[in-house]
């Protein structure tokens, strides 16, 4: 019976390298992929990353210090002062810049991209007043890195522009323009009301950066250190705003001189004022680098400061609060203190027995925690003696 050489079934016949192979035996055929294969929209070209891996294009790193800032630039339709908006953020290394007050009318576009230099902006539209004028508008100043980072951009109101960007965690940055402290009550309210939704949609895990103009003035109750002795009408809005997200004003923070912390002046008056804030959640605390205000952007011609936060991410877990420890060995020789505990111990098992604990195991042992809580002293840290310096102590 003859027998046929079939050679190796996975490898090619003799003399024909692997990549001229019919049949690239276990991988792919020559084409790159099998006849059933179906293109994956949201796949990315090139190579592909697992869901666990780091992204390269993670907008805040542990090891590299980041830089965001607010301004409110009054107005930068003119083509000079933006270009010269622009010119600064990259010259100070401000990696996204919350701009407000842009006066940039585009109703027919809810989001505008424009190419300044090597930034980005990123605006929603302005509006018009009752005498036609153009009022307000926020966008997003962003670097290239922070441009390839960018995911998606969002506009919740004319005041509210949000944007997502790549990372683990993932940032969300948003730029807010409030309403003066002297506007109607209820825009002040509407605008709190739509800046609390936005924050509502924002997962908790989010690395969350509200940078913006609150027109408001925050005493020394509401925060740390503040430019100002006592909290206007708009400031106890934004204060209830801190509060109930657990948000901090990183500007306030840090002890700063008062010349470092104000970020208005009156042309008129030439009074001072601070009004512009970066909000983030209290859990990245230890992300807040520095925060202060800079007169670096005065050649943009504004009234207003510019804020900025270094920042570099922080993810270490807080520390828990060391565990009592119970001295056993003094609870050992006091009569006075077993003869207290054992009655503690009776009376918690019998009032416990009223309120109707399920189970005697569970009785005895709340009883016993709240009398050892009670009766028992507790050691203290135990810290090792200096060594002397005496030359005769070995």
């Amino acid at each position: 019976m003859e027998t046929q050489d079939i050679g190796n079934p996975i490898l090619p016949a003799a003399g024909v390298r692997r990549s001229h192979a019919a049949d690239g035996g276990a991988g792919p055929p020559p084409g790159g992929h099998y006849d059933d294969w179906t293109p994956n929209p949201l796949q990315r070209r090139g190579r592909v990353q697992s869901d666990h891996s780091p992204l390269s294009n993670a907008l805040l790193r542990c090891r590299r210090p980041f830089i965001m800032a607010t301004y409110n630039a009054n107005i930068v339709r003119e083509e000079a002062r933006l270009e010269e908006l622009a010119h600064c953020a990259e010259e100070r290394g401000v990696e996204i810049l919350a701009v407000q007050e842009h006066r940039r009318v585009h109703t027919d576009q809810p989001i505008n991209y424009r190419r300044v230099g090597g930034c980005t902006f990123i605006t929603s539209s302005a509006w018009r007043n009752d005498a036609q004028a153009a009022t307000g508008g926020v966008g997003l100043m962003v670097s290239p890195r922070a441009r390839k980072a960018l995911r998606r951009v969002h506009p919740h109101t004319n005041r509210i522009l949000s944007a997502d960007f790549e990372g683990s965690p993932v940032t969300t940055v948003m730029s807010v323009y409030s309403p003066t402290n002297v506007a109607l009550i209820e825009e002040v309210e509407r605008f709190y009301d739509d800046l609390r939704t936005a924050i509502h949609h924002v997962p908790a895990h989010n690395f969350l950066i509200i940078l913006g103009d609150f027109n408001a003035r925050l005493g020394p109750e509401d925060a740390p250190f503040t430019y100002h002795t006592n909290t206007n009408r708009n400031g106890e809005h934004l204060a209830a705003l801190l509060t109930e997200h657990e948000l901090l004003a990183a500007n306030t923070l840090f002890r700063k001189r008062m010349g470092k912390r104000w970020t208005f002046q009156d042309r008129a008056t030439s009074m001072r004022r601070q009004l512009d804030y970066i909000l983030v959640r209290r859990k990245w605390r230890k992300s807040i680098l520095n925060a202060e205000s800079y007169s670096t952007f005065d050649s943009v011609g504004s009234d207003h400061r510019v804020v900025a936060a270094r920042l570099r991410l922080s993810l270490r877990v807080p520390k828990s609060a060391p565990r009592a420890r119970s001295d056993w060995e003094a609870f050992a020789g006091s009569p006075e203190l077993q003869a207290n505990y054992t009655a503690e111990v009776r009376g918690r098992l019998h009032l416990l027995a009223e309120e109707g604990e399920p189970t005697t195991y569970e009785r005895f042992l709340s009883a016993s925690e709240e009398a050892t809580r009670k009766w028992v002293l507790t050691k203290g840290r135990h810290r090792a003696s200096p060594r002397s310096k005496h030359p005769e102590v070995v």
